[in-house]
């Protein structure tokens, strides 16, 4: 371990980083916690009154200081506790109350382990990735860009484990994802990998920073911005959300006296603001499929099987199942779908040729392909949609009608902000 670790840099796979990774886990594994120091134990252990009390009196040890070989601060000590311990008289653990008088006592939150993790980088790691304890952390000062010595900074930990409140938390908080960890890997890279929902909290807090929005992009009212669901659609376009008939009722008539009568009874009614953006099923934002429906066998996305790799699973898995399409009501279903142009199994990147669509909404209960022969010019709008405005080039989201068994129509004028599935 110390030869790898003597390494200057950040350690790559090809200087050892997987048999480092696998020796600190099997030597922390045999970590005597009756070998720490009283004041080490009570913070693992939450022990609240402990801590507070060797602070005040002055026998707890420098606060900067680190213990085991592992060189673990008392900060980290705290999470790796929360995270593992159970059981116990209630309210015996006090992790939260022993973190937050550490760190107002002057513990640094970001001592590096002899690996280089921070507590943060602790506290995000799947599946004990703690949200409470990350939140504190990161309003104290806790460096969200600090890099461990594989150089991966705490964003790819909840990638792994697709846990979206701890992305949020990262983001929220200027998590970069241009930095590049010993393989040359960059958050930005890997968030493809990890699937649909660790794909569209990032691009969400993406579009917040350049100050800009997408379609779909929150369950909200376009009117009043009330979040939540049963919201219905614009039937025009079927782009925008209203919460109710009063922000929705001027949408179903057009300019005139009535409409002019419904904005003043109802000074809420969003027409005016939506209809110029309001661009309906047609020839020139929409093109026509013809769904090709086979038995798919049941099967996960490559985010997971890539989960699966790290020995981790993720508990919003939704398998394609066999046979699942031959329930639709196909009669004019409307619907958000997602379409996958062709891709490298192995880089996940877009590939020219002749492969199929793969699309389907959210529910799985619509799962076709659709092959270039059945209309070339429509397959190749989309394809090229896709390659210019969507995921990575290879996937994209867009509203879309079933209007029969062998006809869907997507609105290809407008992609959507990416969706969680």
């Amino acid at each position: 371990m110390k030869q790898i670790l003597d390494k200057p840099g950040f350690i790559s796979m090809k200087m050892g980083s997987e048999k480092l990774r696998d020796m600190f886990q099997m030597q922390f594994g045999r970590l005597d916690l009756n070998k720490l120091s009283p004041f080490a134990l009570a913070c693992m252990s939450g022990q609240y009154e402990e801590v507070k009390q060797a602070i005040s009196n002055g026998t707890a040890p420098d606060l900067t200081n680190a213990e085991t070989p592992f060189k673990l601060g008392f900060i980290s000590f705290t999470v790796l506790g929360a995270q593992r311990l159970r059981g116990g008289p209630s309210g015996s653990l006090r992790h939260i109350e022993v973190l937050q008088h550490l760190l107002t006592s002057g513990a640094p939150p970001d001592i590096p382990d002899i690996s280089g993790h921070t507590a943060l980088h602790h506290a995000c790691t799947p599946p004990l990735g703690h949200a409470e304890i990350t939140k504190i952390l990161l309003e104290k000062g806790a460096n969200v860009n600090a890099q461990n010595r594989y150089g991966e900074v705490p964003i790819f930990f909840p990638f792994q484990g697709g846990d979206i409140p701890i992305v949020d938390l990262l983001m929220e908080h200027g998590a970069d994802l241009d930095i590049q960890d010993g393989n040359g890997d960059s958050p930005r890279k890997l968030c493809i990998v990890f699937g649909a929902e660790v794909i569209a909290a990032v691009q969400k807090w993406e579009r917040k920073r350049n100050g800009e929005q997408a379609p779909w992009e929150e369950k909200r009212c376009e009117n009043c911005k009330t979040k939540g669901s049963g919201l219905k659609q614009c039937a025009r376009c079927h782009v925008v959300r209203y919460c109710s008939t009063e922000c929705q009722r001027a949408l179903s008539s057009d300019s005139g006296p009535l409409s002019d009568l419904i904005q003043r009874c109802i000074p809420g009614a969003h027409w005016k603001t939506h209809k110029p953006q309001c661009h309906p099923f047609s020839s020139l934002t929409a093109v026509t499929l013809k769904p090709n429906y086979r038995d798919f066998s049941e099967t996960i996305s490559r985010a997971d099987l890539t989960r699966q790799a790290f020995g981790l699973s993720n508990p919003n898995t939704h398998p394609f199942k066999s046979g699942t399409t031959k329930i639709v009501n196909f009669d004019n279903k409307s619907m958000v779908i997602k379409i996958q142009v062709p891709v490298d199994l192995f880089s996940n990147l877009p590939v020219s040729g002749m492969g199929g669509l793969l699309i389907y909404n959210k529910k799985r209960d619509f799962v076709c392909t659709v092959d270039r022969a059945s209309n070339p010019v429509a397959y190749d709008t989309i394809v090229q949609t896709v390659r210019a405005r969507g995921v990575g080039g290879a996937k994209a989201y867009f509203a879309a009608e079933l209007k029969s068994r062998d006809e869907l129509v997507v609105k290809v004028s407008e992609v959507l902000a990416e969706q969680p599935f």
